[in-house]
């Protein structure tokens, strides 16, 4: 007699009809199995950050420009990743539109001083 086949997550048995080739019971465990791959995968790069020598954490992290900490891209993230979060992406765009804002009245002084009248509208001549 042949051993049911269990689930590689919970350990619960596959049903009979299930393909040859089934791992997981159902979508949840194959989305918990997915998220624990990752996780592993993220704490052994950080692990490797933290240990390599400085000479080669360039090649194996890189250093977030936002809040400064050292993460691997490719690593449940793109590979050309610059911003170690969405949090970090966020606050730098939200930080170049505060001072994009903060130029923006210099401009328009520029630009009224050039028509003459103050007013900021163009001259009819």
């Amino acid at each position: 007699m042949a051993t049911s086949r269990r689930c590689w997550q919970c350990d619960r048995p596959l049903r009979v009809t299930a393909r040859t080739d089934m791992r997981y019971c159902g979508t949840a465990c194959r989305a918990k199995a997915r998220r624990r791959r990752l996780r592993w995968k993220k704490e052994f790069a950080a692990e490797m950050i933290a240990t390599s020598m400085a000479h080669l954490q360039d090649r194996v992290g890189r250093r977030c420009p936002s809040c400064g900490v050292w993460f691997a891209p490719g690593v449940g993230i793109r590979r050309d990743a610059r911003y170690c979060s969405p949090r970090c992406r966020t606050a730098a765009w939200r930080a170049r539109q505060h001072a994009s804002s903060a130029a923006q009245p210099l401009r328009q002084a520029v630009t009224s001083s050039r028509t003459g009248d103050g007013s900021g509208a163009p001259t009819s001549g």
